[in-house]
């Protein structure tokens, strides 16, 4: 799991290969015995409900919506959920 996918750990080459970047977040969680992470990762517009929801037990689902989120960005023009705090 990177745990941080955002725009600005997508790297894009000049030849159109997406490499990801800073994986300071990330974890191996099929190689975790103990499968209670914490909430707080993520950037906040781009995290999971999930995640806003208190759940310490999750898996690479939070990924996932984290690039949908990204791509519905590209697609708009501005990030999609764009909260101040857990709450917004």
């Amino acid at each position: 799991m990177h745990r941080d996918i955002k725009g600005g750990n997508l790297l894009l080459t000049k030849d159109g290969v997406l490499k990801i970047a800073d994986f300071g977040l990330a974890r191996g969680f099929a190689k975790v015995s103990n499968s209670n992470f914490t909430v707080r990762v993520v950037t906040r517009w781009y995290r999971a409900p999930e995640l806003l929801l208190f759940c310490h037990k999750y898996n690479e689902v939070i990924d996932v919506w984290s690039i949908g989120c990204f791509i519905a960005e590209m697609f708009i023009g501005n990030p999609l959920f764009r909260g101040r705090s857990d709450l917004d």
